[in-house]
């Protein structure tokens, strides 16, 4: 497949920006995010719709229309971690979002690695305390997108979310 190209990235991340992340947050990203990081830090993507897959077998259309960037710029993964960090489970890492204030989050537990989750909003509930405390019980209206953070890159595409 041909690139995807970002617009209005910042100052590419550095390794000991991302370090200090996980540092500070008690987790270790995925290495295919850290090197998209590393190159486009921040912005967003020619192509930016993601088909879901829906259990009945029809697609839905999630737009990203913004990547957190680290240390630089206005939307800073640190500041979503810091604002989130009561509400996600601990697994959860908010590195993108869309217009209408839907998530994309990455997994960092150990059940489920890499793999992708889009938080819709308006149907999230959090997981109780105790809930946050097991693995993979990210709370009502989390679903899974796709199993690592290059399979999400590579199934975005160009068009409209409906």
């Amino acid at each position: 497949m041909e690139p995807n190209p970002f617009v209005s990235t910042k100052e590419p991340a550095t390794l000991a920006d991302i370090q200090a992340i996980e540092q500070e947050y008690h987790f270790t990203l995925p290495e295919d995010y850290k090197a998209h990081l590393l190159v486009h830090n921040g912005g967003w993507p020619t192509r930016k719709i993601f088909l879901q897959q829906n259990e009945d077998g029809s697609q839905t259309a999630q737009k990203i229309s913004d990547f957190k960037s680290v240390k630089h710029g206005p939307s800073k993964l640190e500041r979503s971690l810091g604002l989130l960090h009561d509400q996600l489970h601990p697994h959860l890492v908010p590195f993108g979002s869309e217009t209408g204030g839907d998530l994309f989050t990455l997994s960092v537990g150990p059940e489920d690695y890499g793999s992708v989750y889009y938080i819709s909003h308006e149907a999230y509930k959090p997981p109780k305390k105790k809930e946050r405390q097991l693995p993979r019980q990210y709370g009502k209206g989390v679903s899974l997108l796709a199993s690592s953070f290059t399979a999400f890159m590579a199934g975005l595409v160009a068009g409209q979310a409906s």
